[in-house]
């Protein structure tokens, strides 16, 4: 990364720029996509994109254009849901169909280049620089954006209708011209753009370095954080000598902290506390992840969570065996990709297995521990369970409304909502609440998962050439004793 004059070099100037940057990042990005989207000033960048791609392929690639239908067309996405369409009406996008290649192809949004523009843009305005040189970059940036993109957008239309002449499916070709080469070159525009900004003296560069130099540092403070947190109670063995039973110190029993976190071990790359402690972890966890190949116990647990969603209203369509070990329920309208699978994962025992496993290793008392334990099943399935109800009803009902008919792009996102991130989320927030429990109850699962991640950081950064080995480390040590010694 590049370091200029504004660079902030202590730990809590990079905290107060990071605090201060990144937030109006999130906010000026928000506006620069979402709220100009809105208020429709993506239409005429669509247009333009449209029009000078269809120029660049007359001109360039040696297409017969005249034979284009260039114009606006309804958008007609394939529901995420169903096996049906679904139609967004009017308005109109700006798109066009070519003769060979059998879809309309349509500019939208990201199509413009306003995803890299936006972020661009964002990074230009925040960055400490002069006024100038943010001009130069701002135009820069629209013209290289602009171009560059329609550069893209027009190989794509060509590329797209080149594979399907090569191929004859319209589905894998635009899949191929599209996610696997078009979004590459967006991805490698944005590197080029970024180095170009970089020659106008605005270091948005500077400011990502800003940024991770200040993430880096927050996690060398939870860190620290941890190991000073990783210990459990337990009795020691002291002699008093205050108390002497004819001249001899009296035994006594203390309750005292021990600290488990292999800081020593970690930073000489000692890996015995993590064999030993890993091992037993993996060992626990397959075994029970066993018990979720059990099909009748899968049965059990997709009949239940069926039996909630249709409660709740939703109608089932059938259930079956999906092989020799899942379960699979069907509900009305929805096709096969939403079909809901009972296994080691979605039944949460997936979950189950690794934080009684992490429970088994991490050093704490035996009581707290058993009762961490005992809480564990009795927290995470019965939540699940109905994290499953409401996921099944949730999808029949988005799937069996009138979203799709009134409101399609709002359609879109929830069905997305209700099938990716609620899911995502609820694992995420359950996890949390656990460690929460446990740490409350003075078992620490947490500081024992930190610890195997750490030692894996560590050895990645000595692997990768950004940290010295330890024995390097030593050996230098050992050369600077002996030079300050003569």
């Amino acid at each position: 990364m590049s370091y200029v004059s504004w660079y902030p070099n202590t730990s809590r100037d990079r905290l107060n720029f990071f605090l201060k940057t990144f937030p109006a990042f999130i906010v000026l990005m928000f506006f620069l996509y979402f709220v100009l989207d809105w208020l429709g000033a993506f239409e005429f960048l669509e247009v333009l994109v449209r029009d000078n791609s269809v120029w660049l392929l007359d001109s360039i690639f040696g297409m017969d254009t005249t034979e284009f239908t260039v114009g606006f067309f309804q958008r007609i996405d394939l529901d995420p849901l169903t096996n049906s369409n679904v139609y967004f009406g009017t308005p109109y996008f700006p798109g066009l169909r070519m003769p060979i290649y059998p879809r309309t192809l349509l500019i939208i949004r990201a199509c413009t280049g306003m995803e890299a523009g936006a972020l661009l843009m964002t990074l230009i305005f925040i960055t400490p620089a002069k006024w100038q040189n943010k001009t130069v970059a701002h135009v820069t940036n629209l013209l290289m954006m602009h171009i560059g993109n329609t550069f893209r957008v027009a190989f794509h239309f060509w590329f797209t209708e080149y594979l399907y002449r090569l191929w004859g499916d319209a589905d894998k070709a635009f899949f191929w011209a599209h996610d696997m080469l078009s979004k590459v070159f967006g991805f490698v525009g944005i590197v080029i753009f970024t180095l170009v900004i970089e020659r106008t003296g605005v270091r948005i560069v500077s400011t990502f370095g800003a940024w991770i130099d200040a993430g880096a540092e927050g996690l060398k403070r939870i860190t620290w954080r941890v190991q000073g947190k990783a210990y459990y109670l337990d009795k020691v063995a002291v002699y008093d000598e205050s108390v002497t039973t004819e001249s001899v110190p009296v035994r006594v029993e203390e309750i005292a902290k021990k600290n488990f976190y292999p800081k020593e071990e970690i930073e000489s790359n000692k890996w015995s506390f993590f064999k030993k402690t890993f091992g037993v972890f993996a060992g626990i966890a397959i075994v029970i992840i066993g018990i979720g190949f059990i099909p009748y116990l899968n049965r059990l647990i997709g009949t239940t969570t069926d039996g909630i969603a249709t409660s709740f209203g939703a109608l089932q369509t059938g259930s079956v065996s999906y092989n020799f070990f899942w379960y699979k329920s069907t509900f009305q309208l929805l096709n096969a990709d939403n079909a809901f699978i009972t296994n080691v994962v979605s039944s949460g025992i997936l979950l189950f297995a690794l934080m009684v496993a992490l429970l088994y290793v991490t050093p704490a008392k035996k009581l707290n521990k058993g009762l961490a334990i005992g809480l564990t099943p009795v927290i995470i399935f019965p939540l699940n369970f109905l994290r499953l109800g409401v996921q099944k009803w949730a999808t029949w009902k988005v799937a069996n409304g009138i979203l799709s008919d009134t409101k399609p792009l709002l359609y879109e996102n929830v069905a997305d909502i209700v099938t990716t991130w609620f899911p995502f989320f609820f694992w995420i927030l359950l996890f949390a609440g656990l460690m929460l429990i446990y740490r409350a109850l003075k078992v620490r699962a947490f500081s024992m998962m930190w610890s195997w991640l750490h030692q894996l950081v560590i050895t990645l950064g000595w692997l990768v050439g950004l940290r010295d080995k330890p024995r390097a480390l030593i050996d230098s040590k050992a050369i600077a004793t002996s030079a300050g010694s003569e």
